[in-house]
């Protein structure tokens, strides 16, 4: 049975350690292993218009967040999360891609939207300013699991899963969001490709494959014996061609995770390591509380890479 701790104690972590505001500058706070610091005006600055929610502050002790419902919460490990019910991974709150983007890197969250880190100011690349651009009451009624770069942007794809549970609601329209610096929530953007995929239908994933090549899966929403349909194409631009799904399955690249000699500080059982980036000086990664198909809690580490 997983362990639970009092909601109180929970609420007092939140309070005391994270208080992710929208909008406020001057009570917003920068977190470190040991102590929090008010964020400055000048560190928050208009650009980018993103809700600038801490100035992580990195050593050698790891700083550990969960994905609270309106933000990150600073815990004090994964143990000290929340742990809401497990929900089937399309439906649960988890990070399902990570990536660099000009200055950034950017965290794509299911049913909620983006996380963003930038370096702040000129110091040794271990204070970032973290970022929430999201638009939960859209993106709640959907599944986000494809983060990828088209025209120079960070694209994530939106659609009904239907794995476990008949898609519910109306088709996303539109179907892809971008971040852009001068907006405070994620904006929609047209895909070429996706142009002719029938109404009732909806792009499920995307990639790209090891030949270079563009990949996405197309399925029907409004029948339960629809199968799933393969296309390739050159460029996002202009819809694909149709392909099988080995086809499908062989584009996909298998990439061993690399830590150059980095050690991941251990996790209790039960919650695992699902992906990595490395960000200036700092090691960041993904976690969460799995147990067959569910999750439980989820959210992200950082730490230092010169402990």
């Amino acid at each position: 049975m997983k362990k639970r701790y009092k909601a109180g104690l929970v609420l007092l972590i939140l309070l005391l350690l994270l208080p992710a505001f929208w909008g406020c500058t001057r009570n917003r706070w920068a977190v470190t292993a040991l102590h929090t610091e008010p964020i400055t005006e000048e560190a928050a600055s208009v650009w980018p218009a993103w809700p600038a929610l801490a100035l992580l502050k990195t050593g050698a002790n790891p700083l550990w967040f969960e994905l609270g419902s309106t933000g990150p919460v600073h815990i004090i490990s994964p143990a000290a999360a929340a742990l809401p019910d497990f929900k089937p991974w399309p439906h649960a709150r988890h990070i399902t891609g990570i990536l660099h983007w000009e200055s950034f890197l950017v965290m794509l969250v299911n049913r909620d939207g983006f996380l963003v880190f930038k370096k702040n100011g000129n110091d040794n690349g271990e204070e970032l300013l973290l970022y929430r651009v999201a638009d939960r009451q859209f993106w709640n009624d959907y599944t986000a699991e494809s983060l990828f770069i088209w025209d120079d942007r960070p694209l994530a794809l939106l659609y009904r899963n239907d794995f476990f549970s008949p898609p519910a609601g109306i088709s996303p329209n539109p179907q892809v969001f971008t971040l852009d610096t001068l907006s405070p929530i994620p904006i929609g953007y047209n895909i070429g490709a996706f142009r002719n995929i029938p109404a009732g239908s909806e792009a499920e994933i995307v990639h790209k494959g090891i030949d270079d090549y563009w990949y996405y899966r197309v399925r029907e929403k409004e029948s339960a014996e629809a199968e799933s349909q393969y296309f390739r194409t050159g460029g996002l631009d202009f819809p694909g061609e149709r392909i099988n799904v080995e086809q499908w399955r062989a584009s996909y690249r298998s990439e061993e995770p690399v830590l150059n000699g980095f050690t991941l500080p251990p996790l209790d059982e039960g919650f695992t390591y699902t992906g990595f980036a490395i960000f200036e000086n700092v090691m960041i990664a993904s976690w969460e509380e799995q147990q067959d198909a569910g999750i439980g809690a989820a959210g992200f580490m950082l730490i230092s890479r010169q402990r």
